[in-house]
């Protein structure tokens, strides 16, 4: 599913009322022209700066167009107004005032429009004002909308800092909670924290229904809907649509609309019914072209080219691919990234400009000062001038010995100093030379690994997500042709690095020898054969540990062995077991080594789990014969193996282990994929799962259809 655009809430420093089939009413027509008048009379400059603060309140969802105009009318009074001799401190702060709304305004717009860049400046200078007033709820809208800017650039963290800035400013107000809430969630949804997401989109839901919010609740359903859509569960999202598309034509709110109806579009591509999709998509494409939103033109014409690619009509696929370009390369982002977080450096550090010519004002003010003031300072600044003499002389002394204390330090530091760089060199050229032995080992142990080519030969729809931890890995994956059977594993050696890929290289050769020299083909008695060789190997090697009822040195395996013809699939496991995902219910199965009583179901697929012997391969306490478990395999079911480095990997919001349970879920809810895209899914989810930090073990992670 193509990535579709979040609802974010925009707050508005003033109320907005409008019908809901998005055209003026006759009493707001009248009001309209009753404002313009006010615009044209002459009168005060604050009664103006009011009528057309009313006046774009009213068109701001008919006409965006004429909603620029007016605040930038307002902006134009305003500066002339701060420029008047003789301005007391109730108008310029009154000026102020009416500057910040529509700076306010402004950033919103250029937000719809893509324009960042232009919309954080007007952010950053309304905050500046409200900041100036402690106003505290025009504090919160701009920091809110601060955020906006930064999670539509992708930069979630960024965003997720000025959402809870803003959070201080809210209180108890309704709509600015259910915005807060609303926006916090699209982090979460973006850090892949589903429950967290639908937890803060209902309280947004709440506090939206307190305060009569339509276009708010509205945003925030749409935006539930995608949590659902991504998780392909489109007769739910749709749902959710539906009633964002309500609430919106209540209020006649036209550029959610646009998302709302495109992500219907979306929907139905998915679910195969090209018509509505057509349909939808070109309704959402007419609405964001009236609105001039660059992201909702984008995103529907993305759909319907891939709508008309199923088709097979090559010329209208053609055509809205080369519009989605145009769309994508007009809209002012990621190369934007680093002026926006220099032009917010710049914004924290030049608060104090405008206190500065708020307070020019009373400084006109104050003008006495008498004979006896003037006197009285003089004297006390010679007496502060001879104190000053003092204490330069004893400063001076100071110094002088802090100088020749810190001349001395710096010839120890630098004698120092140069005998580290020695050292360091030194370390340097042995770093080097075993990073360049280790990477010699790496393409030792990748020649030992089965090529693509013979994969693409003996198990044509598969793949293989291979992560070493270090440069060389314990973790192996390992195949054979006998005849009509293919032979298949993936193993987890001790260790990883350079120990692992050396253990590696023993059970890789006694895996071998078990198949092409003893010729055997069922896989309980080749984990038996590898395991007696295995630990030959071990027994043989020098200052071995000959302590009774350790663990020796070894892998843990999970071995396939399938015959082409018949399907049929023997299975046997050292601690690792098989997965089998099939697209209808698994009955049948008495096998004590299958976990069928507890199956994982998703999306009409379900997983059973083929237990592993707990033993490794290895010297063993309690060592037993290795089962082999038969299956009859049907067309389409498909097998994973696996090492423990996926499910063990620490990471998400809590840095917890990603454990087997989830690992079950991704792999079942997105069984209908191809065997590529799993892939990148799989690889994705850890990458993401992990962040920044270290991934702690190899991990490989193979999937085979039948």
């Amino acid at each position: 599913m193509k990535n579709c655009l979040v609802f974010l809430l925009f707050l508005f420093v003033t109320g907005i009322t409008t019908e809901a089939n998005g055209q003026m009413t006759a009493e707001e027509a009248h009001t309209v022209d009753s404002l313009k008048k006010i615009t044209l009379s002459g009168a005060h400059d604050t009664i103006v700066l009011s009528a057309y603060l009313d006046w774009d309140n009213i068109i701001y969802y008919y006409d965006t167009e004429l909603d620029i105009e007016l605040n930038q009318k307002i902006l134009e009074i305003t500066k002339q107004g701060l420029k008047k001799n003789n301005i007391t401190i109730q108008e310029k702060e009154a000026y102020f005032g009416y500057k910040g709304l529509a700076l306010n305004n402004l950033g919103l717009i250029y937000i719809d429009y893509g324009n960042y860049f232009d919309a954080l400046k007007s952010l950053q200078e309304s905050l500046q004002i409200a900041e100036y007033f402690k106003d505290s709820t025009k504090q919160g809208n701009c920091l809110n909308n601060i955020g906006m800017i930064y999670k539509h650039m992708d930069m979630t963290d960024k965003a997720l800092e000025y959402y809870d800035r803003s959070l201080q400013f809210t209180g108890e107000d309704h709509y600015s909670l259910a915005t807060y809430y609303n926006n916090a969630g699209i982090c979460y949804l973006d850090m892949g924290n589903d429950s967290m997401a639908l937890e803060c989109y209902a309280k947004s839901i709440v506090h939206a229904d307190s305060c009569n919010d339509n276009v708010g609740k509205g945003n925030t359903l749409a935006n539930i809907a995608l949590v659902y859509m991504r998780d392909s569960l489109y007769q739910e999202a749709l749902t959710y649509l539906q009633q964002a598309i309500e609430n919106y034509d209540k209020v006649g709110e036209q550029s959610g609309l646009a998302f709302a109806i495109k992500n219907i579009g979306v929907c139905y591509l998915e679910l195969g019914d090209l018509t509505k999709a057509m349909d939808y998509c070109s309704r959402g494409l007419g609405l964001a072209t009236e609105n001039k939103s660059l992201s909702a033109q984008k995103e529907s014409c993305d759909c319907l080219y891939r709508v008309y690619k199923q088709k097979g009509d090559t010329k209208n696929a053609l055509r809205y691919h080369e519009l989605f370009h145009v769309f994508r390369d007009s809209l002012q982002g990621a190369e934007k990234n680093e002026e926006l977080l220099k032009l917010d450096f710049q914004f924290n550090s030049e608060r104090q400009h405008l206190a500065d010519s708020l307070e020019f004002a009373n400084a006109q003010n104050i003008q006495r000062l008498t004979y006896e003031t003037d006197l009285h300072k003089k004297e006390k600044t010679q007496y502060v001038l001879f104190a000053g003499i003092g204490i330069l002389l004893l400063a001076g002394i100071f110094i002088y010995r802090s100088y020749y204390l810190k001349k001395r330090d710096a010839e120890i530091i630098a004698r120092q100093k140069e005998e580290v760089e020695t050292q360091k060199h030194l370390v340097e050229e042995k770093n080097k030379e075993i990073t360049d032995s280790i990477n010699y080992a790496k393409r030792i142990q990748e020649a030992i690994l089965p090529g693509q080519q013979v994969f693409s030969k003996c198990l044509p729809d598969s793949f293989i997500l291979y992560k070493p931890k270090d440069i060389v890995a314990g973790d192996f994956y390992w195949l054979e042709e006998v005849g009509e059977k293919i032979i298949f594993a993936v193993a987890d050696c001790t260790g990883h690095g350079v120990p692992g890929a050396m253990v590696s290289v023993v059970c890789h050769n006694a895996l071998n020898r078990s198949v092409n020299e003893f010729k055997l083909t069922d896989p309980g008695k080749i984990l038996d054969k590898t395991r007696e060789l295995v630990a030959e190997t071990f027994d043989s090697t020098p200052n071995q540990d000959k302590l009774s009822g350790t663990i020796r040195d070894g892998m843990d395996i999970s071995l396939c062995v399938l015959n082409k013809q018949t399907h049929e699939l023997k299975f046997s496991g050292a601690n690792n077991s098989l997965y089998l995902v099939r697209d209808q219910r698994l009955t049948g199965i008495t096998n004590a080594n299958i976990a069928s009583e507890k199956m994982t179901a998703a999306n009409g697929h379900y997983l059973m789990e083929v237990k592993a012997d707990k033993q490794p391969i290895g010297k063993y306490a309690d060592e037993k014969p290795f089962s082999t478990v038969q299956l009859n395999l049907q067309k389409n079911d498909i097998l994973y193996l696996y090492t423990d480095g996926y499910a063990d990997q620490f990471g998400g919001p809590d840095a917890k282990k990603f454990k087997y349970k989830q690992l079950k879920e991704l792999l079942v809810r997105n069984a209908s994929k191809n065997l590529d895209q799993q892939a990148r899914m799989l690889n994705e989810s850890f990458e993401k799962w992990k962040g920044n930090l270290e991934q702690v073990d190899d991990v490989c992670l193979m999937g085979v259809r039948i």
